[in-house]
């Protein structure tokens, strides 16, 4: 079973979108208070309602600095891999995003999807309800610009659109979800993954 977190590319499975909407820890036992550091910057407001969202003690100390690390999100997806193997079940992560579950005995996790996204739902609870999307998103445009601001001119530059293609056409294509040329093409993945040049090339 095969899965997205960031939701630029084609997912295999759809049903593994559904995970991480809910807890199983209380609340109250996640002892971390916020700093002054998850106020600031471009992705403040979505540090602080991932935190204030979040029933995991682990996950609201990882999100408390208001900042992802490469070591945090490998530790947060090491503890998802443990609890899911307690039912059989593994994960791997993909560098450009994404997941696959698989079977620790063999079996195949979507013989029974309710079950697999049942226990993965209650794993990311845990550990990883929010983590993987925020170092995504800041890894990939640090700043929040606008998307179509930034996507654009990658676009451009790769000779995917012409020089007219504008902004505003970006995003109706977006929303339509039906562009001028091949969306799963290696340059259009750059560009949606990485438009900024920032981590991937």
């Amino acid at each position: 079973m095969s899965g997205g977190t960031s939701g630029r590319g084609a997912l295999c499975v759809a049903v593994a979108l559904t995970l991480g909407a809910s807890g199983c820890s209380g609340a109250g036992e996640a002892g971390y208070s916020p700093t002054p550091s998850i106020s600031e910057g471009p992705w403040a407001t979505e540090f602080a309602s991932a935190f204030d969202d979040s029933e995991s003690a682990y996950e609201r100390g990882v999100l408390s600095d208001g900042r992802v690390t490469t070591q945090e999100l490998e530790d947060a997806h090491a503890k998802v891999d443990t609890c899911l193997r307690d039912s059989e079940l593994t994960i791997s992560y993909f560098a450009d995003g994404g997941f696959e579950v698989g079977s620790t005995v063999g079996k195949s996790p979507s013989n029974d999807i309710g079950r697999t996204n049942k226990i993965l739902e209650a794993c990311e609870s845990k550990f990883d309800q929010s983590i993987t999307f925020l170092f995504e998103e800041t890894r990939r445009n640090p700043r929040k610009l606008d998307d179509a601001k930034i996507t654009v001119p990658c676009l451009r530059k790769a000779g995917l659109v012409g020089p007219d293609y504008s902004e505003e056409q970006w995003r109706k294509d977006q929303d339509a979800d039906a562009f001028p040329f091949d969306s799963m093409g290696e340059q259009a993945k750059q560009c949606a993954l990485d438009p900024l040049g920032l981590w991937r090339q």
